[in-house]
């Protein structure tokens, strides 16, 4: 008889532990996926820098060119990405940054609002003859 009146008292035990253990448990799982997400989108941003002054460096054409090709080059977080492209007589510097676009939501308070950057600079083994002073625009 004992024992019968012990689980009753017990049985709703493991709901209270599980309300407890779920938020934590939620924002870890969501904060790994939202790292992960993050840092794909800042080697996405540095690819994107590289390539651009890979091109101006090759004197694939003006900046305006050079522009388009990094922002279609940056898939996961192209929208709205800034891209500035100074040049003097003896290295490009490419610059791309945007704001860090979330996977989930869950937690924008933390997240939201980061804006990563990357800055990428090459020496031109001869002059640039399209690219002039460089330039800068957003991507669509």
């Amino acid at each position: 008889m004992f024992r019968l009146f012990r689980r009753d008292r017990e049985k709703g035990a493991a709901i209270v532990e599980f309300a407890v253990i779920l938020p934590l448990f939620l924002t870890l799982v969501f904060g790994v996926m939202e790292v992960g997400w993050m840092f794909a989108q800042q080697v996405e941003i540095r690819n994107a820098a590289r390539e651009g002054a890979r091109l101006a460096v090759v004197d694939y054409g003006t900046s305006g060119t050079i522009i388009t090709a990094v922002c279609d080059r940056a898939d996961l977080s192209g929208d709205g990405a800034d891209v500035n492209i100074a040049a003097n007589a003896t290295s490009v510097t490419v610059t791309v940054s945007n704001s860090y676009a979330s996977l989930t939501g869950f937690l924008d308070p933390i997240f939201g609002g980061i804006v990563m950057s990357s800055e990428v600079e090459m020496r031109t083994e001869r002059p640039l003859d399209t690219l002039g002073g460089g330039g800068s625009g957003t991507c669509p």
